[in-house]
Formats: structure tokens, C-alpha cells, sequence
């Protein structure tokens, strides 16, 4: 009788550890498959980094279907770094500080000029600037305290363009980061819940030895 009632109370918290378990391992594999398939569902596909010289498309999983935490971090990669190409080249071609391009900031733009050309969130000049020419022959800047920012030529509809292109990757990168943290999490509950069934099987396991003892 003293067995029995001394191995009643750690066998009945194996089994609610067992159970407890159980379901965090089904609520970290719905969860899993739930953000799957929302990915699949958008019918998106890996873009690749670059193309080569003999028309193979570069970047881990470029070609491929996002449906998962792998697929997701190699379009994240991929965006950012198409991202940082548009910006690079958006005024001729150099680098940021020879051209003017967009070197960060949304809804403050900051460009890469001599002076620094910084629009608020109206697109209103921060801080006045003298006309800026583009070395590339691409156009000229101008920027007056709390105007409008004064572009010519085709430096304008480029900027302009890029702007756009920089705030949807923008919130393309941060809604594929919540599909990444939302696998991460499914993968810690599951993995959790096995932790808790295997604990709660080696728990009822020694229980019951201690009994037939």
C-alpha cells in the first residue's frame, strides 16, 4: 500500500507531462504548416542573386518555391542584396558617393551626396543643399530648406522610382523575417513537446521500476 500511494503522484505527473507534451508537439507541427502554407499559397519563387556567364542563376535555393525557413532566409538575401544593386547604381552606375544614389533611410532619404541631400516624411528638404551635378552626365540635384527636392534629368525618375522600389523590399524583408520567427517558434514548441513526452516516459518508466522493487 505504501508503494502505491508513493508512486501515484509521479505517475500521474508523467502523464500530464506526457499529455502537455503531446500537444506542444501537434501545436509546433500546425504552426509550422500553418506558415507553410501561407508562404506556398503566395506562389512566390527564389530569385537569384545574380546570373552568370553561362545563364545559371547564383544564390542558395534561386529557382525555388518559398515555402519554408530555408527558401524564406534565401529570398530575404536575395532582396537585400538587389536592394543595395538598385541603390548603387540608381544615378550612373558608381558607388553612392560618387553619384547621388540612395544610401538608407524611408521615409527619410538620405542621398549620398556632397553635401547630403535628407527628405522628411512629407519629401520636404531637411537641410538646404547647393545644385549638385551627377559626374555620370545623368542630371543635376538641388535641395532648399523645407522645399521640395529639385531634380533634372533622368537622375528623377530614378530616384524617384527607387523610392518605391526600397519601401516595398522594405516590408517584403520584415514580413518574410515574421514567416522565419514564426518557423523558429513552431520548431521550439515541437521540439519542447518531445523534450516533455521523453521526461514523462523515463519518469514512468523509473516509477514503475521503483514499484516492482
Amino acid at each position: 500500500m505504501p508503494k502505491t500511494t508513493t508512486g501515484s503522484l509521479p505517475r500521474l505527473l508523467s502523464y500530464i507531462v506526457g499529455i502537455c507534451g503531446a500537444l506542444m508537439l501537434i501545436l509546433g507541427i500546425s504552426i509550422f504548416a500553418l506558415a507553410s502554407s501561407e508562404l506556398s499559397n503566395q506562389r512566390i519563387t527564389v530569385a537569384a542573386l545574380d546570373t552568370n556567364s553561362d545563364g545559371v542563376a547564383s544564390g542558395s535555393n534561386a529557382g525555388k518555391p518559398l515555402k519554408g525557413p530555408f527558401t524564406a532566409v534565401s529570398q530575404i538575401k536575395a532582396i537585400t542584396h538587389h536592394l543595395q544593386e538598385a541603390s548603387r547604381t540608381a544615378t550612373g552606375g558608381t558607388r553612392d558617393a560618387a553619384t547621388g544614389a540612395v544610401t538608407g533611410g524611408n521615409p527619410n532619404i538620405t542621398y549620398g551626396t556632397a553635401p547630403s541631400i535628407t527628405l522628411d516624411a512629407q519629401g520636404n528638404c531637411v537641410n538646404a543643399v547647393a545644385t549638385w551635378t551627377d559626374p555620370a552626365g545623368m542630371g543635376t540635384v538641388q535641395c532648399e530648406k523645407g522645399g521640395q527636392l529639385q531634380l533634372t534629368g533622368s537622375i528623377a525618375p530614378s530616384i524617384a522610382s527607387l523610392r518605391s522600389t526600397l519601401t516595398t523590399g522594405s516590408f517584403l524583408i520584415s514580413s518574410l523575417f515574421v514567416s522565419v520567427l514564426a518557423f523558429g517558434v513552431a520548431t521550439l514548441i515541437a521540439g519542447l513537446g518531445v523534450l516533455f513526452m521523453l521526461v514523462a516516459a523515463i519518469t514512468l518508466h523509473l516509477t514503475r521500476r521503483h514499484q516492482n522493487n
